[in-house]
């Protein structure tokens, strides 16, 4: 008996659910005809940008993470040439299989996002090949380069070696660091947690 009542309740909850959505979508269609806001916000559809489309059938997962990546960087680096590269980091990260964090928050802390690299044309954010006590390392083409050389690396120096966790790549992207208990990854997976 208990059972019959639970689904007649919940058939009915549903019922009243779906006539409210239904006179709400009614409401924002009419008010979308008579040209005027429906509620207090106004929502500007994408037919109005020239797409032709009002809603799409699907959100891409990329989206949040560009849109995170530069709040981030414009949060800790708004000079940053990281900030016009959000979409090329989650496709490298994405190309590598890696946390599409890892990249940019390794380069936050070895570079504060590319502000201090050894020369202007040097492209290494990331402090590849710079060495204790030396002030040159490895030289890069240009950011996406250097972008998806870093990438490739990660995969295969580290994540194709089922090496993940953030103190072990410290401890061989930047040794002195372990002795400094771990300041290297505590710093990454600091940065990695505010992109969130």
């Amino acid at each position: 008996m208990q059972k019959a009542l639970k689904v007649f309740v919940w058939f009915q909850v549903t019922i009243i659910l779906l006539l409210v959505n239904l006179t709400v979508l009614s409401l924002y269609n009419q008010s979308n005809k008579y040209g005027k806001k429906f509620g207090s916000s106004d929502i500007t559809l994408a037919s109005q940008q020239g797409t032709g489309k009002v809603l799409g059938t699907s959100i891409e997962g990329s989206d949040a993470r560009s849109f995170l990546l530069k709040l981030f960087i414009e949060r800790y680096q708004p000079n940053s040439p990281f900030l016009s590269l959000t979409d090329y980091l989650i496709t490298t990260a994405d190309t590598y299989q890696i946390d599409f964090r890892l990249i940019p928050a390794i380069a936050m802390c070895e570079s504060n996002l590319g502000a201090k690299i050894p020369s202007k044309d040097s492209f290494n954010a990331w402090g590849i090949a710079v060495y204790t006590g030396q002030q040159n390392g490895k030289k890069f083409n240009d950011w996406e380069h250097a972008i998806d050389w870093v990438g490739k690396y990660i995969r295969e120096k580290f994540y194709n070696r089922s090496i993940t966790d953030l103190e072990e790549i410290g401890a061989i992207w930047a040794p002195p660091s372990v002795s400094n208990n771990d300041s290297w990854a505590r710093c990454v997976e600091g940065f990695m947690a505010k992109i969130r």
